[in-house]
C-alpha cells in the first residue's frame, strides 16, 4: 500500500518537492501543470507554484531555518532550542508578540520576497487537508497546537531529512483521517552559492584569493545581490561548529541583558571572553557585531565600573560557566599567565578587586554545584586557584628577603620557591623573573643586601634546576649574605653611636681601625662571634659620611628650596636604603619641629606655592 508521494520538479528559478502523507493518499489528491504554472488542491486547500511566486488557500503554513542574523520574536531568542520560524496562514503577531488567528488564510509569495525574508537557499510550505467543522482559525490553532513545537524545533530542515520531515509531521497531528502536504522551494543560484561557499569554508575558515574568484562567477552568472550573498556568507560561518558554540554563548548573553541598561559584571566579562576566543580561533567578528546590532538594536550597554585586571580576570575565569564543554578547553596557558599577571596588578596597585572577582566566581562555582550536584566547575576553578596560592607564597617570600632585616630562608622555603618557580615556568618561561624579580629589582625600596640576596636566590635556583649547584650550596651562599647584613647592621648601629659625639681622629685609618676592634669586642660581648671585615667597616663608615652630609647639608636646602629633584638625585645615587633615609627626614623634621605635610609634598615630588611675603604654604 502506498504510505506517501513525492513530486520533483523545477519551475522559473525554482526547483519544489512535493511530499504527501495520510488517509487515502494515493486517490485523495490532485495537481495539475500548466505551462507556466503547477497546482495541488484537495478539499478546499490549494497551493499553487508559478515562475515567481507561489499562491496559497486553506489550513497551514509556512517554515523554514532561521538564518542567522534575521529579525525574531523576543520569545524565539529566548529560547536556544528554537531553529526554525513558523507562519500559520491567516495569521499575524501583535505588538505584544502573541498570535492572532483571522480567517483569512488566502495569499500570495513573490520568490524574491520569500527567499529574502525567509530562507536564502530552501522554504517549507505546508497544508492539512481533512474534513472539519467551523471556522479556519479554529483548525489553524488545532494545527499550531499539534505541531508548532515540533516545526520550531526539529533538525532536520538542517540535515536535509525530508522523508523523515514528513513522517514526524503525521506522527505529531495525531490524525489518521488528514493528508498532509509539504512542499518544499529550492532557490537554484543561492543554493550554488551557499553550497560552494560552505565547502570552501569550511577547510580553513577562511578563502583564498581563487576561492573568491570561483563565488565571483557564481554571483555574475546568477546575479545574486550583494545582501543575500552576505546572508549567505553569515550563515555559513555561523553554522561551522567551531563558530557556533562561541556566537551562541555570546547571544544567551545579550539576550539576558535585553531589559537592562548596565551589564553585569560577569556578563560584560563573559562578552569580552568570548570576542577573545574569536580572535584565537579565526571566528569572524562580523557574527558578533551582527549580534549587537540585532539585540542591541543601536542601545549601548554600559558596563560596570571594574579596574582591568578586575575585567581581565572576569573575563577568562567566566569561562568555567559557558554551556558548551567544548569552550573550557579554552582555558590554555596563556590565559593562566594573564590570570597571574592579572593578581600582580592588583598587588601592585593594593587593590582587593581581584580578590572579590574571585569570591564572585568561587560563589558562583558554589551555587552551580548545589543545583547540578556536578562539582567538575568547582574542581577546574580549584585547580586555577592554586596557581595564585603558588603566588602569594612567592610574593611573601620574596618580599621579606628583598625588604626585611635578619630573615632566614628555610630549606623548606627554598625547595617550596624552586617547586613555585618550576610551575610557572612551565606556563611561561619569563613569567617569574617578570612578575617577581624584575619588579622586585627596579622597587625603589629594595634594601641593598634585599638586591643582593634576590639575585642570588634567583642564580642559585637555576644552577639548581639546570644540576649545576646543590640546595645546600645555595643554602650556605644565602646564609653569608644574611649574616653580612646582620653584621653590618650591628656595626652600623654601634658606629653611629660613636659618632654622634665629637670623636677626633676618625679621617685616620689607625683611629677607624682601633674604633673597629672595640666594635668586635662589643658584637661579641652580645654573641656575635664574627670578626667585623675592614671592608665591611669601611662601607660602613663611608655610608654614615653620606648620611651626615645629606641631613647637614642637602636636606636642609631641599627644605629651603623645596626642590624635590635634588632630594630624588641623592637617593638613586647614593646607595643608601630609601626606607631608613625617610625615616632620618622624619626625625630631622620632628627634631626641627616642621610641618610634616611638607615632608610628604617633598616625597610626592610636587611644587610648593609661595606668598608675596616668601613664606611657604
Amino acid at each position: 500500500m502506498i504510505r506517501d508521494l513525492r513530486l520533483h520538479g523545477s519551475i522559473g528559478s525554482v526547483d519544489f518537492f512535493a511530499f504527501a502523507a495520510g488517509a487515502s493518499t494515493y486517490n485523495s489528491y490532485f495537481y495539475e501543470e500548466e505551462p507556466s504554472r503547477i497546482r495541488f488542491f484537495s478539499r478546499g486547500n490549494e497551493f499553487a507554484i508559478s515562475e515567481d511566486n507561489v499562491t496559497y488557500k486553506g489550513t497551514g503554513g509556512s517554515f523554514c531555518q532561521y538564518m542567522f542574523g534575521v529579525e525574531k520574536p523576543v520569545k524565539d531568542m529566548e529560547k536556544s532550542d528554537i531553529m526554525n520560524r513558523l507562519i500559520m496562514f491567516g495569521a499575524f503577531l501583535d505588538d505584544q508578540e502573541k498570535v492572532v488567528f483571522t480567517n483569512n488564510t488566502e495569499g500570495v509569495e513573490t520568490f524574491e520576497r520569500l527567499f529574502l525574508q525567509g530562507h536564502a537557499v530552501a522554504n517549507y510550505y505546508f497544508l492539512v487537508s481533512s474534513e472539519f467543522e467551523g471556522d479556519y482559525k479554529r483548525r489553524q490553532k488545532q494545527i499550531l497546537r499539534s505541531v508548532g513545537k515540533f516545526l520550531k524545533r526539529t533538525d532536520l530542515l538542517a540535515d536535509e531529512r525530508d522523508t523523515e520531515l514528513l513522517s514526524r509531521f503525521c506522527a505529531e497531528m495525531k490524525d489518521r483521517k488528514s493528508i498532509i502536504f509539504i512542499f518544499k522551494l529550492i532557490n537554484r543560484a543561492n543554493q550554488e552559492y551557499y553550497s560552494t561557499y560552505k565547502g570552501l569554508y569550511a577547510r580553513n575558515r577562511e578563502l583564498a584569493s581563487a576561492d573568491e574568484l570561483l563565488l565571483e562567477e557564481i554571483v555574475i552568472e546568477n546575479r545574486i545581490d550583494r545582501y543575500q550573498q552576505e546572508r549567505m556568507k553569515i550563515d555559513v560561518m555561523y553554522n561551522h561548529h567551531e563558530n557556533k558554540v562561541v556566537v551562541d554563548e555570546y547571544r544567551d548573553v545579550l539576550v539576558r541583558s535585553m531589559a537592562r541598561d548596565t551589564l553585569q559584571a560577569s556578563e560584560y566579562a563573559r562578552l569580552n571572553r568570548l570576542r577573545t576566543l574569536s580572535i584565537r580561533n579565526n571566528i569572524p567578528v562580523v557574527l558578533f557585531d551582527t549580534l549587537d546590532e540585532l539585540l542591541l538594536k543601536g542601545k549601548k550597554i554600559q558596563e560596570t565600573e571594574e579596574r582591568d585586571f578586575a575585567k581581565e580576570a572576569r573575563s577568562i575565569l567566566e569561562n568555567l560557566f559557558f554551556k558548551d564543554p567544548s569552550l573550557k578547553q579554552h582555558i590554555i596557558k596563556e590565559d593562566i599567565v594573564r590570570l597571574i599577571k592579572a593578581k600582580h596588578a592588583a598587588y601592585s596597585q593594593n587593590d582587593r578587586g581581584f580578590e572579590q572577582v574571585l569570591l564572585d566566581i568561587g560563589k558562583a562555582c558554589d551555587e552551580l554545584a548545589r543545583e547540578t550536584d556536578d562539582f567538575r566547575v568547582f574542581e577546574e576553578f580549584s585547580s586555577i586557584i592554586t596557581y595564585f596560592d603558588r603566588y602569594d607564597n612567592v610574593q611573601a617570600l620574596l618580599s621579606q628577603l628583598a625588604f626585611m632585616k635578619k630573615i632566614d630562608l628555610r630549606d623548606e622555603s627554598l625547595r617550596s620557591l624552586i617547586g613555585n618557580k618550576k610551575a610557572f615556568d612551565t606556563l611561561d618561561h619569563d613569567l617569574f623573573k617578570t612578575i617577581f624579580i624584575q619588579e622586585l629589582l627596579t622597587n625603589k625600596y629594595i634594601t641593598a643586601y634585599g638586591k643582593k640576596k634576590i639575585k642570588l636566590l634567583l642564580k642559585g635556583m637555576e644552577n639548581i634546576q639546570q644540576g649545576e649547584a646543590s640546595l645546600k650550596e645555595v643554602m650556605a651562599e644565602l646564609q653569608n649574605v644574611t649574616e653580612e647584613e646582620r653584621l653590618y647592621h650591628e656595626t652600623h648601629a654601634a658606629l653611629k653611636e660613636r659618632m654622634r659625639s665629637f670623636f677626633p681622629g676618625l679621617e685616620l685609618r689607625e683611629v677607624r681601625e682601633k674604633i673597629r676592634s672595640d666594635i668586635t669586642a662589643e658584637l661579641a660581648g652580645k654573641g656575635i662571634a664574627a670578626k667585623v671585615p675592614a671592608k665591611l667597616f669601611e662601607k660602613v663608615f663611608l655610608d654614615l659620611r653620606k648620611e651626615s652630609v645629606y641631613l647637614n647639608q642637602i636636606f636642609p636646602t631641599v627644605i629651603h628650596t623645596m626642590d624635590s629633584s635634588l632630594r630624588e638625585d641623592f637617593l638613586e645615587n647614593s646607595g643608601l636604603d630609601r626606607f631608613y633615609i625617610e625615616s632620618l627626614e622624619k626625625e630631622y623634621f620632628e627634631e626641627k619641629d616642621l610641618e610634616l605635610s611638607l615632608l610628604e609634598l617633598l616625597r610626592e615630588g610636587k611644587e610648593i606655592l609661595s606668598t608675596g611675603g616668601g613664606e611657604r604654604i
